[in-house]
This record gives C-alpha cells, structure tokens and sequence, in this order.
C-alpha cells in the first residue's frame, strides 16, 4: 500500500513538480511575466536586404542591410530594384550576424558598425554593413541572423526564422590566375625534379641487376661445363 501510495503521489500533477523539482516559483513566474509583457511591446519592423552578392576573388565586396521601425505616419517608401524586404518584431535592442561556413570565405563587420544597435521607436532605422571576401572562386552562401535582445541581456524576445540566405558568387582574376599558374608550373618542376631523379637512380640500378643476372648466369654456365668435363674424362 505504501508503494501504491508513493506512485500515486508522483505521478498527480502536484507531485510530478514537487518530485521533478520542475516548479517554476515566484521569481520564475514574474521572469516569465516580464518576457511575455517586453514581447507585446514590441512592433513591426520591416528588414531590407538583398539576396545575392558578387565579389571578385582576394578582393572585398560590401554586404548592406537595414532595420526600420514601422511608423504608422510614415509613408512606405519604394523599394529599389534588387532589394527584399521581410517583416520582423523589432523595439530595443537589435543584433544581427552574417557568417559563411566554408573556410574561403571571410567575413567581418566593418569598424564603425556595432553588433548590437538600438530602435527606442517607431521611424527609428539601424543599419550593418560587412566586407565579404573569398581566396578561391566560385559559389558560396551567406547565412543571415536577426535578434531582438531583451534590453541588454542575450534573451531572445523575437529571432528571424528562418535565418535568410544570400547568394555570393566570387570571380576569379588575372593576378589570381597568374598566381594559381605559377604554383602549378613549381608543382610541376618538382615532379618532374623527382621523376628525374627516380630515373637517375634507376639507370645504375638496373646496370646492377643485369651485371649481376649476367654473372650468375655465367656462373651456372660454368659449373655446367665442369658437370659435363668431369663426365667426358670419367667415361
């Protein structure tokens, strides 16, 4: 009975907490309160963007984005020929990041731009700008991340989903060609300075084992000849 009693004390939804040590308490409540309030003051942002990018290789191409607080006052202005838009909760502090996965591709925040920017208000606009590069050509993605902080901790009270992807596409250039060129003919010579002296090493090599197959092959001829005077002088 005991045991029965036990279960049933776990497993009832007072229980289940208590024993799970899973309640939230007061403090937890009012933090949970307090995201959920901060969330409803938020208001619609409008995010600008393109979707692809082009870049000649060893040299910087810059990526340009731009968050604008909705006013209802304001008149939407045209948006120019390249350029999407996508609505996102913003009010407080804005953060966004832009990042490659594939080791050819560089990218950096340019210097007079922070990570974190503020929009206090409906009109207010925050811009980010990147330098994006790549050694090598060809086609990369850029992965873009928008988040709306909860004053100035790292909680999320709205975060872009899904993250947008930009297309970079990198051209190659003389200089690179030229480079690219010159390791391949070092590449080559070295190679070829091997094979070289693979062969080099290879001609006295061979003259060792034909003079010794020779030798041998002497050797067995005269032991021959000996089998066959000893026969002769023996009959």
């Amino acid at each position: 009975m005991f045991a029965l009693g036990l279960l049933f004390l776990v497993l009832s939804p007072g229980g289940a907490c208590g024993a799970a040590g899973v309640d939230p308490g007061p403090d937890q409540a009012v933090f949970r309160a307090k995201v959920v309030d901060d969330r409803k003051q938020l208001f619609d942002g409008t995010l600008s963007y393109r979707t692809s990018l082009t870049a000649v290789v060893d040299d910087s191409a810059t990526y340009r984005i731009s968050l604008t607080a909705e006013a209802a006052s304001r008149t939407t202005a045209p948006v120019p020929p390249g350029v999407e838009t996508r609505q996102f909760q913003v009010g407080g502090v804005e953060g966004a990041a832009l990042s490659s996965t594939n080791r050819s591709v560089q990218v950096e925040l340019l210097a007079d731009n922070k990570t974190k920017q503020v929009i206090a208000e409906p009109g207010d606009t925050v811009n980010w700008q990147w330098t994006v590069s790549a050694s090598e050509p060809g086609d990369y993605e850029l992965v873009l991340v928008l988040t709306t902080y909860q004053g100035d901790s790292d909680r999320a009270l709205d975060t872009l989903t899904p993250p947008i992807t930009i297309d970079l596409t990198v051209s190659d250039s003389w200089s690179h060609r030229i480079d690219s060129m010159q390791t391949f003919l070092i590449t080559l010579g070295s190679v070829a300075a091997a094979l070289m002296a693979v062969f080099a090493f290879r001609a006295p090599l061979v003259d060792f084992i034909r003079n010794r197959r020779d030798s041998r092959r002497q050797q067995h001829r005269d032991q021959e000849d000996e089998r066959d005077g000893y026969r002769d002088g023996f009959l």
